[in-house]
């Protein structure tokens, strides 16, 4: 399993968002702090019935904002790994 990320930032939209994640009963989830001042976000990847991964906020609800920041984390991570 890869190392837990330090705290970064990324770009949503116009927004700027804080990004810790944790590692919780040894799943990963992302807290996200949003700029604005909006409800925090928790995150995390979730397998579904067809076994196909997605991504999801803890508790459910905020799903279009889980699968978008997700992403992003995701976009994050994989280009720290191509340097």
């Amino acid at each position: 399993m890869r190392d837990i990320e330090k705290p970064f930032e990324l770009l949503y939209g116009e927004l700027n968002l804080q990004v810790v994640e944790h590692e919780v009963a040894r799943k990963r989830v992302f807290h996200v702090n949003f700029q604005n001042g909006s409800k925090p976000l928790v995150i995390t990847v979730a397998v579904g019935t067809n076994d196909k991964k997605f991504w999801t906020s803890i508790p459910e609800g905020r799903q279009k904002e889980a699968t978008e920041i997700g992403k992003l984390i995701a976009d994050h991570i994989r280009s720290k790994k191509e340097k």
